[in-house]
């Protein structure tokens, strides 16, 4: 996974979104509602094991969660430090790869989360399979894992496939364009960021940044969650703006 791509991004990430404040807020409550439906109760650990600038983890705690949130990327942990002053709020960060998790402890969370999209930055089963049991090995007996992914299998694999984000201006007056191109090889495709920053002066910076991504299906994912020894295995499309599968790590024998 290239952590650059989301080191240049953090500072501005929050502009991708036609409204980040709201994006948080409903998403911590569509959250919280599934962790609430399956038992995972306020005030218990859960891992945002792909935290990016916070957009779950800001959430999560104004739901009354306590958060731990980890990422690869520096630049996105230092962001949502940031955001967390700001508000006034607590979780304990950490820089960590969701390949291994290897900052936290063995069965202490309730339930552990990767959303927007994280997964399929893992160019491999194994990968993922990989992540999976990092994952279980944290969960706690009946712990819950969470995570949304794109639904590749219905999406057409165009090339050049030019995915704009539209015209955003932040608090400085400051102008941002954004628009993604896919460009298809086989089962992943490489991603190309136009990132256009228009200034109150008139100046304009424009960078191009790259990350790669597989186009692996949720019926795999699902898959290689049953492989990782989870249960209960289920797709919600009713969450989040991508689809959600859910997969619950056995109780302990009473």
């Amino acid at each position: 996974m290239d952590t650059a791509f989301y080191d240049r991004l953090a500072p501005d990430y929050h502009l991708l979104y036609p409204d980040w404040e709201r994006a948080v807020a409903r998403q911590g409550a569509a959250l919280a509602a599934v962790l609430h439906a399956h038992g995972v109760a306020s005030g218990d650990p859960v891992l945002d094991a792909a935290c990016g600038i916070g957009t779950q983890t800001l959430g999560l705690i104004a739901q009354g969660f306590a958060l731990t949130a980890s990422d690869l990327s520096p630049g996105a942990v230092t962001r949502l430090q940031q955001e967390l002053d700001a508000r006034g709020l607590h979780a304990t960060l950490r820089v960590d790869d969701l390949r291994r998790l290897s900052g936290t402890a063995t069965g202490s969370q309730a339930a552990v989360l990767a959303c927007d999209n994280s997964l399929p930055h893992l160019l491999s089963d194994a990968e993922v399979l990989q992540a999976f049991a990092s994952a279980w090995r944290c969960l706690r007996p009946g712990g819950l894992l969470l995570i949304s992914v794109r639904d590749y299998a219905a999406i057409p694999r165009v090339s050049p496939d030019v995915r704009p984000y539209g015209a955003r201006r932040d608090a400085e007056g400051r102008r941002f364009l954004a628009v993604q191109v896919w460009e298809w090889d086989g089962d992943c495709y490489d991603l190309r960021l136009y990132r256009t920053v228009e200034h109150p002066d008139g100046r304009c910076d424009t960078e191009v940044l790259h990350s790669r991504y597989r186009a692996i299906t949720l019926d795999r994912l699902a898959e290689l969650m049953a492989e990782a020894g989870f249960e209960a295995i289920e797709r919600r499309d009713d969450v989040l703006f991508q689809p959600v599968l859910l997969g619950r790590k056995p109780a302990a024998p009473a």
